[in-house]
């Protein structure tokens, strides 16, 4: 079984596709309202939340699996988006006494200045305090001995109800349109996961991007 922690816009998809596969597949939500949804999809369904790690006999039923795939973003003006790496240490704890032995971490390329340069994995992490934030999330596991864990730096995520223009949605005089951007579909941030799956490759750090990288004006338009 494979669990999914945050069946949102882009784990309940990869949840649905999983299973398609043939996987058996747990999903867990914040949302009590949620749950019904994910069952739907012939996932079954958890209430986790990072905030309250409380109910420890639900959380690891919902970690009796041999790989966890973490696809929980820090969010955005967040009152609390500071203790997004405690709470994943919080939650790695738990996961030292659990069966996982392999483990994928939805991350973002967000983590690298905006300088309009080629990055690689092991390029300089920019210093502002989101990137750090994330950086240090990716840290907690990858620095984990008992798993193997491989980071997966998503770019701008478009798809279903995601058109790439919501970046700057409501916003005049937008500075560097001729820039080139980032973006991944949701179909080929679930084809990725699944090849690390299905190729057993774990331990790495992967920047999920789309080859072609249209100028930021002609995205918006």
């Amino acid at each position: 079984m494979i669990s999914i922690l945050g069946c949102g816009w882009l784990g309940m998809p990869l949840g649905k596709a999983l299973v398609g596969s043939g996987k058996l597949v747990k999903g867990s939500t914040t949302k009590q309202d949620k749950l019904e949804e994910i069952s739907r999809q012939s996932i079954v369904s958890f209430l986790i939340q990072l905030d309250d790690l409380s109910n420890e006999a639900e959380l690891m039923e919902f970690l009796d699996n041999e790989i966890l795939i973490i696809n929980v973003p820090p969010g955005r003006n967040h009152i609390n988006a500071d203790d997004y790496p405690h709470k994943l240490a919080r939650l790695n704890s738990y996961i030292n006494k659990s069966k996982i032995q392999k483990l994928i971490f939805v991350s973002s390329t967000s983590v690298y200045e905006e300088n309009n340069d080629v990055v690689f994995e092991d390029s300089f992490i920019s210093a502002n305090a989101s990137a750090q934030r994330l950086f240090l999330a990716e840290e907690v596991f990858r620095n984990n001995p008992n798993i193997q864990t491989t980071v997966i730096r998503m770019s701008g995520l478009i798809g279903p109800n995601r058109h790439p223009g919501r970046f700057f949605g409501g916003k005049t005089q937008i500075p560097d349109g001729l820039i080139p951007v980032n973006l991944i579909h949701l179909d080929d941030c679930i084809g990725i996961i699944e090849e690390v799956i299905k190729q057993d490759y774990w331990g790495k750090t992967i920047h999920a991007a789309a080859p072609s990288h249209p100028t930021k004006k002609s995205f918006t338009a």
